[in-house]
């Protein structure tokens, strides 16, 4: 992945720039996405679990799923001390499928282009999602320059997605009704200037 995110799961909700662009995407998820009756959730590559947790007040109960154990710790303290009990966080290997289900919501933020196998991924969590369970992924735009992670380490994901490139793999994996929408920047420190990546939010059906 090029980042070592155990190292960093002790300070990632310290982050304020971070902490306002998962706002924001939330923000747009509570505008274009139908969040109804407390949808039985779950949250891939979740890290601290950011997302889900600024959308707490509309999610019934949630999974935190990611491959960071140090991650997974620090959002299970967060949920604890944030009063979420039916809530849980755990390490998983999403590339051997999604565990527990059936899920009525899934939410993937900045996770999708760190995912070696896109279609296989897609067709693994649609078998995990409820007929008509809504899917929710907010990614960066393409970025032919790759400069989005100039700066990583040995980076071997994806340089974010054509929206219309993952529309077709969102349908070919069998999602219906797939719209995009804008989500915002990621800031970034790039050869010594400040560059802003844009971001899309997408959901489709299940």
């Amino acid at each position: 992945m090029g980042e070592d995110f155990d190292e960093r799961a002790a300070t990632w909700d310290d982050d304020l720039e971070r902490m306002a662009r998962v706002r924001r995407v939330a923000a747009v998820v509570r505008s274009v996405v139908p969040l109804d009756g407390h949808p039985v959730t779950v949250e891939l590559g979740s890290g601290t679990g950011m997302l889900a947790r600024c959308l707490h007040d509309v999610l019934g109960p949630t999974t935190l799923l990611d491959a960071s154990p140090a991650m997974v710790e620090v959002a299970s303290k967060a949920l604890a001390s944030e009063g979420l009990g039916d809530w849980s966080a755990a390490v998983a290997d999403l590339s051997e499928g999604i565990p527990g289900g059936p899920y009525e919501l899934a939410l993937a933020q900045m996770f999708l282009h760190h995912v070696d196998d896109v279609p296989a991924l897609l067709r693994a969590l649609r078998r995990a999602m409820t007929p008509g369970g809504v899917v929710v992924i907010a990614d960066l735009d393409h970025d032919a320059a790759k400069r989005s992670h100039a700066t990583a380490v040995d980076f071997h994901g994806h340089h974010g997605f054509c929206r219309g490139e993952l529309r077709g793999r969102l349908e070919e994996a069998g999602y219906r009704d797939a719209c995009f929408h804008d989500a915002g920047v990621v800031g970034k420190e790039v050869d010594g200037e400040r560059q802003d990546f844009p971001m899309f939010l997408a959901f489709a059906r299940a």
